[in-house]
């Protein structure tokens, strides 16, 4: 016996997904865990959901921990930089250019802002800085673009430079100098100097953060790895403890923005691959769900992850999560590459208030304390779950399987009071708050899909997260999608923390190069070696099997005088001519799909700015096919009863729709709407004109046959 586990904190809840596998061939148990989220102190919940998924699997957590191995979604830094709760942090940067950060980059700080705001330039403004200048030191130093040390460290006034920074409380170190990319020497010196005299601070150099070209970009991606350093390595520290004090003897693996796992070490020093994990292992355990011919009939999915606090979108376009060479933190965008995974303020713990005699819901999220108005928690103002609970969506009987009776008195009450200024009633009000929250997520995924090029009705959703189920039809029917699936319906509530167990290990190391056409063959080919290795060695560090590495080549490459580059897959072997003028049309075809025919200038030549190598391997043999779904009752009668449900869009009366219970709801079992499909964690509305099917997975599929 021996579990896979998943862990996923988010801001109201964490979830814990506990497959139990045996050596008799038979499908792997799997048991959700849930627990209320507990900042600061997120180690709590985090043990709390492991305890609760033990207890479900009828073993002691001791016990499951002992033939467990632990994958997080871990958003420590993720808070930290929302919430503005980092550390102090000191730059050194080469003489002269420690204002890079204060000048930013025009197009990079508008790059992910609203269009509203990008063409009202009189009201831009550039953010607070991540550093303040005066803990910005200029350090006496030059490396030429080649690498050639043009003007050695001078380490006195380095030293000077450091003590300065110590002696203003600074909690963290972050090092970025010019061409670091190219030669290391002097940032890996200066961290030497650092460690000498505050051998307790954190320091990250950007050399090792993000190697590459791209001197702005490269120190915002080392600060930020520094503002969450000490936080993260404290919450790990603790973690950590409390999962050794508990029986947990491995290593534990983290989910990275990138879509797969490193090892906690590796985390604590490079958190900023973290930043924005939690989200990215939802649509991790949506594209392997995908690939199976049945779900959803295509490969192409938008995923929407609904929580209490956000909406979190991504994209499979061809099968394959679509990627990012950046990531954004506000106004800054740094060099560290993503899944493009985009979140907005809205969930089931989304506040609705009355705003100037208008009617508002989000972004703002009553999280997990005090939580909805029904959780009895001392929360007074209302939210979408109140909503639903007043509508009747949600069964306060049977809310986490009866395990929290909701309290519909207390909701009716609030949203009552949010409503009579504005002549509703309290169901007026949930109808109308629902409707609201329904549409600003068809619209944020709507803007997802149409920035990326792509065409909403060409895709079919996946829903998940407590409330996909619940939502799913209706953003679907805002966005004229035909179908709608809730994978894997009794993991949708905690599909993040089952795609974290399903992820692979995954280790990225890349190196900065400044060749111009024609390549020189042999330059290129002197750098394959060392990243391979350190890749491989990085992995086994993490329990891989050398034979079970798998490596991929990427190169980054641009037209002459140009400042945007673009990565693309770079052939295996040894190069020569050939192999090189087969990496430039490569580039050229990649070109031209991302900015259209004809926008390629072959005759400006080309420059390739790094390399890298991304390895990947299996951690667990854990397949989507082989999870065991249903319980032995399943094919029974699963019609549990009806209730009346307000259907928000036709009228305030109430409607009777059939209640089904969905574990009984076996392979090939059809629901036709208007009808709720209950699971302990999560529950599905399929509403009127909408059939809902059990696919092999035991995923509910729901076709809208009003969508032409």
């Amino acid at each position: 016996m021996r579990f896979i586990v998943g862990v996923d904190i988010g801001g109201t809840f964490t979830d814990c997904v506990a497959l139990k596998t045996s050596d008799d061939g038979s499908p792997p148990e799997v048991r959700i865990g849930k627990a209320s989220s507990t900042p600061p102190d997120f180690q709590t919940g985090f043990i709390n959901s492991l305890r609760t998924a033990a207890e479900m699997h009828g073993v002691s957590l001791q016990d499951m921990l002992a033939n467990a191995q632990v994958y997080h979604g871990c958003t420590v830094g993720t808070n930290a930089l929302v919430e503005h709760k980092t550390a102090k942090v000191g730059l050194l940067a080469s003489r002269g250019h420690s204002d890079t950060t204060f000048i930013m980059k025009a197009g990079s700080r508008l790059k992910y802002m609203p269009a509203k705001y990008i063409a009202h330039v009189a009201a831009q403004t550039k953010p607070e800085p991540l550093v303040s200048k005066d803990l910005c030191e200029g350090i006496d130093e030059r490396i030429t673009f080649d690498g050639r040390v043009f003007a050695e460290l001078n380490e006195d006034t380095a030293r000077a430079a450091i003590r300065r920074l110590v002696d203003k409380g600074v909690e963290a170190i972050a090092i970025s100098l010019i061409w670091s990319t190219a030669n290391d020497a002097h940032e890996k010196r200066l961290r030497e100097l650092v460690r000498e005299i505050a051998p307790d601070l954190f320091v990250c150099i950007s050399s090792e953060i993000s190697p590459r070209v791209g001197e702005y970009e490269r120190t915002i991606a080392t600060i930020v790895n520094a503002l969450i350093g000490p936080p993260m390595r404290n919450y790990l520290d603790a973690l950590e403890v409390d999962l050794e004090q508990n029986g947990y003897t491995r290593s534990l693996q983290i989910m990275s923005c990138a879509g797969g796992l490193i090892d906690s070490d590796h985390a604590a020093e490079a958190p900023v691959l973290t930043v924005g994990s939690g989200p990215v292992a939802g649509l991790i355990g949506a594209a392997s769900l995908a690939k199976t011919a049945e779900v959803g009939g295509g490969r192409n999915v938008i995923t929407a992850d609904i929580g209490g606090t956000t909406l979190d979108v991504g994209t499979i376009y061809d099968g394959k999560p679509v990627r990012r060479p950046t990531a954004s933190y506000g106004q800054f965008e740094y060099f560290v590459p993503t899944l493009d995974v985009r979140s907005v303020g809205a969930g089931g713990g989304s506040i609705i208030r009355n705003e100037t005699g208008i009617l508002k819901v989000g972004p703002d999220s009553a999280g997990a304390r005090p939580g909805p108005v029904c959780f009895n928690r001392g929360g007074t103002q209302p939210t979408v779950t109140d909503a639903a609970v007043v509508l009747g969506i949600l069964d306060p009987a049977y809310f986490f399987g009866g395990q929290i009776t909701l309290d519909v008195a207390g909701a009716e009450a609030a949203l009552a009071q949010v409503g009579e200024p504005l002549g509703l009633d309290a169901r007026e009000t949930a109808a109308a708050a629902i409707q609201i929250i329904n549409n600003q997520m068809a619209d944020s995924i709507w803007l997802t899909l149409t920035q990326q090029g792509h065409d909403p009705r060409e895709f079919i959703l996946y829903g998940f997260g407590g409330g996909g189920g619940v939502h799913g039809a209706a953003i679907a029917r805002e966005l004229g999608l035909k179908t709608v699936v809730v994978p894997m319906s009794n993991l949708a509530a905690g599909w993040s923390a089952f795609g974290i167990s399903a992820s692979e290990a995954l280790v990225t190391e890349q190196t900065g190069m400044g060749l111009a056409s024609p390549f020189d063959p042999a330059a290129i080919n002197a750098e394959w070696p060392a990243l391979e290795e350190r890749v491989r060695q990085k992995l086994i560090k993490q329990g891989v099997a050398p034979k079970d590495i798998v490596l991929k080549r990427f190169a980054e490459l641009r037209y002459s005088l140009q400042i945007n580059q673009v990565e693309v897959p770079a052939p295996d072997g040894e190069y020569d001519a050939g192999t090189v003028e087969t990496l430039v049309q490569t580039f050229e075809t990649e070109y031209e799909r991302l900015y259209g025919k004809g926008s390629g200038f072959a005759a400006a030549g080309f420059g390739l700015t790094g390399l890298s190598v991304h390895g990947t391997a299996r951690l667990s043999d854990l397949t989507v096919g082989e999870i065991a779904h249903g319980d032995e009752n399943a094919n029974a009668d699963p019609v549990k009863g009806t209730r009346d449900i307000i259907w928000y869009g036709r009228g305030k009366e109430p409607e009777p729709a059939r209640i089904y219970e969905g574990p009984r709801l076996g392979v090939g079992s059809t629901a036709s709407g208007p009808a709720i499909i209950e699971y302990s964690d999560t529950t599905v509305v399929v509403p009127h004109d909408c059939t809902a099917r059990i696919d092999t997975t035991g995923s509910v599929v729901i076709d809208l046959h009003d969508v032409a």
